[in-house]
């Protein structure tokens, strides 16, 4: 899948990566589109930038219950030009946000998830087996005794994980993404490769900022 998904597309400069956080809610969930109540998105950046990169992170996460907001900050981030990276959590990220979002009110997610063969890069687990995700505690099911209308997720702030650590943690993660994808480009001995200079970019961006925090 590699070989024909991944390299004879190249490497591109500007590429997005993105991360969706889901967790596991009542059983009855199972007959939904997406039976995993979807509860943060982080994307990482990279954008070519004179004779360097540009490297930025952002993520938002869960606190009031709509998902339908963090499908409206998705909308409103999603690049219009350059790659996007994903890789499998739980579900393809194409096909989950497929199950969830509106056509008409996300037309900018629909028309990169609709190009799966051009823009999309979804990296198969041959690359992406030693990224662990941070786990999340499944949420209890807030249900009341049957019989009962079909299950709508009921998602308390006060149940989801921290937002600021769970912030951190799918900005790291999209970054991780990104670094994986890149890494499988270029000679490993040429420096002169645009995937390994935008590699040795990150590398000081992200001691910049381990120095900065």
């Amino acid at each position: 899948m590699l070989l024909d998904t991944i390299e004879p597309r190249g490497f591109e400069p500007f590429a997005t990566a993105i991360v969706l956080r889901t967790v596991a809610t009542c059983y009855q969930m199972c007959h939904q589109p997406d039976d995993r109540a979807l509860i943060g998105v982080g994307l990482f950046t990279a954008t070519p930038q004179e004779e360097g990169y540009r490297f930025a992170s952002n993520a938002q996460v869960l606190r009031d219950g709509d998902i339908l907001a963090l499908l409206y900050w998705l909308e409103q981030r999603i690049p219009q030009s350059g790659v996007i990276i994903s890789w499998d959590s739980w579900w393809p990220v194409t096909r989950r946000l497929a199950a969830l979002i509106d056509p008409a009110r996300h037309p900018r997610t629909v028309a990169a998830i609709a190009d799966p063969d051009g823009r999309w890069r979804d990296l198969p687990r041959s690359m992406t087996w030693h990224m662990k995700q941070a786990p999340v505690t499944a949420m209890p099911c807030l249900c009341g005794p049957a019989p009962h209308p079909p299950c709508v997720p009921e998602l308390p702030a006060a149940l989801l994980p921290d937002p600021a650590e769970a912030e951190r943690t799918m900005m790291r993660e999209a970054a991780r993404g990104w670094a994986c994808w890149t890494n499988s480009f270029g000679d490993f001995d040429d420096h002169e490769h645009p995937a390994r200079r935008a590699l040795a970019a990150f590398r000081e961006h992200a001691a910049g900022v381990r120095q900065a925090g």
